[in-house]
């Protein structure tokens, strides 16, 4: 049969141009189709005002797989250390709360155990529930996990979330590439053949070939087909597989959780005095500061149903709402300090409908699932696959495209 290429990958983030790299370096020939105008999946750095990440914004971990490239590439990095300039500190609308440093004890102590869980299944809603302490400890206790995970506690997994974090060998530190994520993902797209603004919407297969059409028109064939959608596309069904995708692996798409994150970057005018973190009762659960030089920015973030109401508002109402929630804590007069600011999301992309996977309660072995090849021709990728306990990373996306190509290299 004649084809294009050896292998076709769908999706230039960090899955499927590390899958594509480690493919190529063993000699294949590989050609990556990507959607958007631009390479790098959920990884998107805005250079307009310093170095600022619009969707992943760490290394999570000093053994995380990310450190490969940062040391080929001699990238510059800086670690996040949020407990180093002061203490963490809480709002409830109105001011720095003055038990922050208690409240921050209690919030532990009702964390307690999460992550150490062997009961029957739950959510970690059910599991805060059962630990005393104070309304406001767990309040913010489910906010934590929920700003982390980009899904409310009532839907995370416990048993999961202890599986994975037993499993996971990065480490606890996190870290900036002060250079640029964007960096990470052109290291790994160097030499591969790219093709972005290629929309994938139909994919025509049986074993061991593989016909793909895109909108402009483009059609391509191979022997294998590596995909990388997002689990918000899969779930949304916007690429047509002709035969259908087999129902162990639409089951595994719909079991599994996929989250939604909203960012507001606050570019300040004037430096403000430091904080490690500032969690609130807002929509934005959390914010940090970060420098560029002499520029200070501050990070918001939400996670779950209050990021995806922040969508539903419009990117000026979250905007808004982000400068009256820091406002709120910090005191009138840092509003005057704000130069600029803007709302980012992932769940309104129609590219991506979401940030990244989480473990629902009753997930059971869907990642398992979603790795399983089909026939040996479908192969499909990413951090929603990573059973490193690596999920929701850019780390473990590029964990996870190495996988497959080695899974491939193998046959």
């Amino acid at each position: 049969m004649n084809t294009d290429c050896d292998i076709l990958v769908i999706g230039a983030g960090a899955a499927g141009l590390s899958c594509a790299q480690t493919l190529g370096r063993a000699g294949k020939r590989v050609i990556v189709l990507e959607a958007d105008d631009r390479i790098g999946g959920r990884v998107r750095t805005s250079r307009e005002r310093g170095v600022v990440e619009t969707g992943a914004e760490f290394i999570h971990g000093e053994h995380a797989a990310t450190w490969d490239i940062v040391r080929e590439e001699n990238l510059a990095t800086a670690e996040w250390r949020p407990g180093a300039s002061s203490s963490r500190i809480f709002s409830s609308g109105e001011g720095v709360r003055t038990d922050s440093e208690a409240l921050l004890a209690e919030m532990r102590s009702v964390e307690e155990g999460a992550y150490d869980y062997r009961g029957p299944e739950l959510s970690y809603a059910e599991f805060l529930a059962q630990k005393p302490g104070s309304k406001e400890a767990h309040f913010f206790a489910a906010r934590h996990i929920g700003d982390l995970e980009g899904a409310d506690a009532s839907q995370l997994s416990v048993a999961a979330l202890t599986s994975e974090d037993a499993l996971a060998t990065n480490g606890p530190r996190n870290f900036w590439v002060t250079d640029g994520y964007d960096r990470v993902i052109a290291a790994l797209a160097r030499d591969i053949d790219v093709r972005i603004s290629h929309v994938v919407t139909d994919i025509a297969w049986e074993g061991g070939a593989v016909r793909v059409t895109c909108a402009n028109g483009v059609t391509l064939s191979a022997a294998k087909l590596i995909f990388t959608l997002p689990i918000g596309v899969l779930k949304k069904g916007s690429v047509q597989f002709s035969p259908a995708l087999p129902k162990e692996f639409t089951d595994a798409v719909e079991k599994i959780g996929f989250g939604n994150n909203s960012k507001v970057i606050l570019w300040l005018k004037e430096k403000i005095e430091d904080f490690g973190m500032l969690d609130t009762s807002g929509y934005f659960g959390h914010f940090w500061p970060r420098m560029f030089g002499e520029e200070q920015v501050i990070v918001g973030y939400s996670g779950g149903s209050r990021a995806g109401e922040l969508v539903a508002m419009g990117s000026v109402a979250a905007v808004e709402q982000g400068i009256n929630e820091f406002v709120g804590a910090l005191g009138e007069g840092v509003r005057a300090k704000i130069a600029e600011a803007k709302h980012f999301s992932w769940s309104d992309n129609p590219l991506a409908l979401g940030s990244y996977s989480y473990s629902r309660v009753g997930m059971g072995n869907a990642r398992e699932e979603l790795r399983k090849p089909i026939m040996d021709t479908l192969y499909y990728t990413g951090e929603a696959t990573n059973t490193h306990g690596h999920t929701a990373t850019v780390h473990g996306a590029i964990e996870s495209g190495r996988d497959t190509a080695e899974k491939i290299l193998a046959i």
